[in-house]
């Protein structure tokens, strides 16, 4: 699951407005899904998606509704299935209406590869027109991120290529000898010049960065440094980061990377970090604060109030797992 939140006020008239919209709200064009916008007030407050495969025959929108409407329990919530497959969708959003109840679904869509049907499988219809591009145009201009797929997200932060490989570990095993010669001090001092550096960092300084986060000490202090205010330059850095990391480096890089782009509202992202995470080290301190955030559908505006307690909880991971003696150049 991916949770989003939003980060600009459009205003929705019609399904059509709602359908050119969702990709902005969740950051690329889902396939296969089931979206889900939570409302309150008139306010978007959050749009979580799903595989529709995790949420159909055996599997349950239960535990997804629940959440969120805990989180947000004076909301409402429209509830889309992508789709071309209409037993799929209305089975799911079926059991998200049960979920729901009548007071708090706002309505029931089923968008396909050419139309849209609302509220049942034989209610209304309508194609999905020039009037989409419009209001997704209006989306664009307010600079709200969309990809191609979910795909092209996972792209967009994938490793080196294969040229480049021989040319980074010379580095990085330069780099790691460098930062150790320095210390604890001249460390903490290079991390905080590049940390508010105006412009991206060159190729050895992107290295200089994925080996000091490799450190808790350096960790914690980027997840202090991290706000909603500078989220969007964060998320850009980390981005830029992790295309210069080896697979010893890539866990942490990904994990800031992804609890930047939860701070920046971009769920999607976030996810694509967890679930690369999971794939590569699921024993990542880092891996199971994002997951938690995730779980719990914690807005990016709670970081201040909850930043102290999860970094407490990140140093006993660590020290648990003994992970300081266990990582590479450390």
């Amino acid at each position: 699951m991916s949770i989003s939140e939003p980060q600009a006020r459009l205003a929705v008239h019609n399904i059509d407005d709602l359908i050119g919209l969702v990709p902005y709200l969740i950051g690329f064009h889902p396939e296969e899904s089931l979206v889900v916008i939570v409302i309150e007030d008139g306010r978007v407050e959050v749009t979580a998606r799903v595989d529709l495969a995790a949420v159909s025959g055996r599997g349950s929108p239960d535990a997804l509704v629940t959440r969120l409407f805990d989180r947000y329990p004076a909301a409402a919530a429209w509830f889309i299935a992508y789709t071309g497959d209409d037993d799929l969708a209305w089975d799911v959003l079926d059991a998200c209406a049960v979920l729901g109840g009548m007071a708090r679904v706002l309505r029931l869509l089923q968008v396909g590869p050419d139309r849209w049907r609302s509220d049942e499988p034989d209610g209304p219809a309508g194609p999905i027109s020039g009037r989409v591009a419009a209001v997704a145009a209006e989306a664009a201009v307010l600079g709200l991120p969309v990809r191609p797929s979910r795909r092209a997200l996972a792209a967009g932060i994938a490793g080196p290529p294969d040229d480049e490989v021989d040319d980074l570990t010379e580095r990085i095993g330069a780099a790691e000898i460098a930062l150790d010669r320095l210390g604890a001090r001249g460390r903490r001092r290079i991390l905080r010049r590049l940390l508010v550096a105006s412009g991206p960092p060159d190729r050895d300084d992107s290295v200089r960065l994925a080996v000091l986060v490799q450190h808790e000490e350096a960790q914690a202090r980027v997840l202090r440094h991290l706000s909603v205010e500078n989220a969007e330059k964060q998320l850009a850095l980390w981005t830029r980061i992790v295309r210069h990391t080896l697979p010893a480096q890539r866990p942490v890089v990904l994990g800031l990377l992804g609890m930047a782009a939860w701070q920046n509202g971009d769920g999607a992202l976030a996810m694509v970090c967890l679930e690369q995470l999971d794939r590569i080290d699921p024993l990542e301190p880092i891996a199971a604060m994002l997951d938690w955030l995730n779980e719990e559908v914690v807005p990016p505006q709670a970081w201040t109030r909850i930043r102290e307690p999860l970094l407490a909880a990140l140093t006993d991971q660590f020290t648990a797992a003994g992970r300081r003696a266990n990582r590479p150049g450390r």
